[in-house]
């Protein structure tokens, strides 16, 4: 029987060509996506562990590495940048020959020597000094290897200095281990803006992409494997009928099956390794990965191609169900039993669980959450696949009582006969809209309560030097003259603010853009004549020579028409005081920032680099960036499976309406009247199941963000153009088929054989 069913599947004439290379299209391509999405995440956490090593000497469990007897190494890790780029700057004193060496170099440098990633060796041979090397002291001896290195493009230095240099400069620390524990949470001044994705929720995320890229997979890898479901049954049954018995059906269906899916499943692993390299450099976290880093595990391999021949056997087995009974079963075509309402109990139980979670508080820890939400999640969107075809009942009913026109009748007869197929070609979509309704409603509240960008020619031209935190004082004195001259003399600096220090000095915060949110902001001191140099900055009242202005460059708005309030201090006074920030006003260009902020660097070394206002605004918000390009991957991506599996559907539902459409237009039924039952028949248990799933996504996502984001807040206008515009082009490409009835209805289909 074996040789029986790989001779119809081979050697069965052009139908069975056509199918074989359709059904071996569909799962190669749903393989692909599958491998594509699997080895996603495996990129995303391999990246993420490359971070670990900035952690060095970071408190708890950022560091990563437990204490040993080597000697200590100084280690002074700080956030530098180029053109919007970041640049791990890192610097480094061995206190002994066992001093521990980072990863990516042979050995640590000496004082006056430093490593750069080739990405950065390359910027500073061709860049000019005064906008890049003349920041960082010595010479290169050597590049930083990949197994340091996040992505590519990473600009990562490592710089040797003494002993003495380190021990003076502020927040610098002692380790005896580097970490190797992926990023959890740190302290700002010991470690890099960009720094991975918070390991604390990595695991938490990760599951829920992985979640919602598998299970539309799967159901469109089952879809496919149901082409020519129909005609297929009608040949088993005439084989019963000769005498073949339901094991041995069974046996020629399987082989059908499997033949096709293993042909897929090669084909799947060849479009993975095909677009492997080009997915690679797409930042689908921020920044590109390496090839190797879309690597894929044994249990990875095994799984997908042991388990997908072995579901397309299940799925043909389930799908001759029929045929076993009886070999008249497919040609009396027997009613299935109507869908009942326990069949939205997995869908109730699925919010039920997250109501739960919002009324009792969510787990306090990564695991508890996960083995908490993800079930929720799992169990709603089995619940939107269980109850479709009680919901298509539902409308197809509905549809009948209220309309007497002959085609919605016929499809509303033939959709209440059998929703479960009706429902089987939009479930793909129905799932990909819960999941975009569900991404794009918690990107929304995540960056409701994230800083608000700045706005205005002040993000981008200003370049602001910060000395001081909540962890140190401040011991800068004001600038020497020197400085502000070289600073002036860069063309394209307009002006030099210099902010200094004065204890219990605060500004209401509603004249910053956050109104009744802090009470009040601390604040410093300018001269009022440094401030007329950067109109951007605001103005002071007439007549004051020094007037409050913000300490730490946290502004809700843009400045330009704020005028701040006068402070009663002197300017000679001013000047004796010790300086939070320097602020120098540019023209914006690269050349006139870089060296700007090269003078700066030189003259403050051992301090955290200064940034642009746009910058700084952008390390609040990089980790919410992150999230939000994951995002646009799983929207994307269930849509475009979703797109697929719609496909696969309406090529297998023409298939299955040649005989039954044909045996109408010999009757009488004009074309027009069966376009419009096959447009119902998809168009009815889409609308209706659409509506639910949106409804459910969006309270899913109110009640995760309730217990893990905080007040959930709507899409905007951008949702619902994504939504719309995804069901439009579902129903397009149900109406592209339409032409195809003339074709496909002829007279020559309805013979009986």
């Amino acid at each position: 029987m074996i040789r029986l069913g790989l001779r119809l599947t081979l050697g069965g004439g052009r139908e069975a060509a056509v199918r074989l290379v359709l059904l071996v299209a569909a799962v190669g391509l749903g393989v692909g996506l599958l491998l594509i999405a699997v080895a996603g995440i495996n990129a995303v956490n391999t990246q993420n562990d490359r971070y670990a090593w900035f952690s060095t000497g970071g408190p708890g469990p950022a560091a990563g590495a437990a204490k040993t007897s080597a000697d200590p190494l100084w280690w002074l890790i700080r956030a530098d940048r180029f053109d919007g780029q970041l640049i791990g700057w890192i610097d480094v004193a061995a206190t002994g020959p066992t001093s521990p060496v980072p990863p990516g170099i042979g050995h640590l440098p000496g004082p006056g020597q430093y490593y750069a990633s080739p990405a950065l060796a390359a910027l500073l041979r061709s860049t000019p000094a005064d906008q890049l090397a003349g920041r960082y002291p010595g010479h290169l001896i050597g590049t930083i290897g990949d197994a340091a290195l996040p992505s590519p493009n990473s600009l990562v230095i490592v710089i040797g200095r003494t002993v003495a240099q380190l021990a003076h400069a502020p927040n610098a620390v002692q380790t005896t281990a580097i970490a190797s524990t992926p990023p959890s949470g740190c302290e700002q001044s010991q470690c890099l803006p960009g720094q991975g994705v918070n390991a604390n929720g990595i695991d938490l995320i990760m599951s829920v992409v992985a979640l919602a890229i598998l299970f539309p997979l799967l159901i469109f890898i089952g879809t496919a494997t149901r082409l020519s479901a129909a005609r297929r049954e009608e040949r088993f049954a005439a084989m019963r009928l000769a005498g073949a018995t339901p094991r041995q059906i069974s046996l020629i269906a399987a082989v059908e099956s499997t033949v096709a899916a293993v042909a897929g499943v090669a084909a799947g692993f060849g479009l993975f390794f095909g677009l492997r390299i080009p997915l690679a450099s797409i930042p689908f976290t921020g920044t590109p990965f390496f090839p190797s880093d879309l690597s894929l595990s044994l249990p990875d391999v095994l799984l997908v191609a042991l388990g997908v021949p072995l579901a397309a056997a299940i799925v043909a087995r389930l799908a001759l169900r029929r045929v076993r009974i009886s070999p008249l079963g497919v040609t009396r075509r027997v009613t299935p039993k109507a869908p009942r309402a326990w069949r939205v109990l997995p869908l109730l139980a699925g919010v039920g669980e997250l109501g739960f979670i919002v009324v009792h508080g969510r787990p306090t820890t990564t695991p508890e959450q996960i083995q908490a939400f993800l079930p929720a999640f799992l169990l709603i969107m089995v619940g939107l696949v269980t109850a479709g075809p009680w919901l298509t009942m539902a409308g197809a009913r509905l549809m009948a009582r209220r309309t007497g026109r002959p085609g919605t009748l016929i499809a509303a007869r033939r959709l209440a006969d059998n929703p479960t197929a009706g429902f089987r070609a939009v479930s793909g979509l129905v799932l990909a809209l819960f999941i975009t309704t569900v991404a794009i409603a918690l990107i929304t509240t995540q960056n409701a309560k994230s800083a608000r960008p700045l706005d205005g020619p002040a993000a981008a031209n200003v370049l602001a030097d910060q000395f001081s935190d909540d962890s140190q004082p401040v011991t800068v004195p004001t600038p020497p003259t020197a400085l502000l001259d070289r600073l002036r003399l860069i063309g394209g600096v307009q002006g030099v603010l210099a902010v200094h220090q004065v204890r219990g000095l605060t500004i209401p915060d509603v004249l910053l853009g956050f109104p009744h949110q802090f009470g009040a902001v601390q604040a410093g001191l300018v001269s009022c004549t440094q401030l007329a140099s950067i109109p951007s900055f605001g103005r002071c009242p007439a007549e004051a020579a020094v007037a409050a202005f913000p300490a730490d460059g946290a502004f809700g708005k843009p400045l330009a028409e704020i005028t701040w309030p006068a402070a009663n201090v002197s300017a000679s006074r001013l000047d004796r005081l010790p300086v939070l920030a320097i602020n120098v006003a540019t023209t914006g260009t690269v050349p006139v920032v870089e060296q700007a902020r090269t003078v700066l660097e030189t003259a403050y070394p051992w301090y955290d680099p200064p940034a642009t206002l746009g910058e700084q605004y952008a390390d609040v918000n990089q980790q919410d960036v992150a999230y939000q390009q994951l995002a646009d991957v799983i929207v994307l991506t269930s849509l475009a499976i979703a797109g697929c599996t719609l496909a696969a559907s309406v090529a297998a539902g023409l298939a299955e309406r040649k005989r039954p459409f044909s045996l109408l237009r010999l009757a009488g039924a004009p074309l027009g009247m069966l376009q419009r039952v096959v447009a119902l028949e998809t168009a009815v248990p889409l609308l209706v199941t659409a509506v639910i799933s949106i409804g459910v996504g969006f309270a899913a996502s109110a009640m995760f963000a309730a217990a893990q984001i905080g007040p959930f807040v709507a899409p905007g206008a951008a949702y619902y153009i994504i939504t719309g515009a995804g069901i439009a082009l579902s129903l397009g490409i149900i109406a592209a088929t339409m032409p195809l009835l003339r074709r496909i209805t002829g007279p020559e289909v309805a013979r009986n054989e």
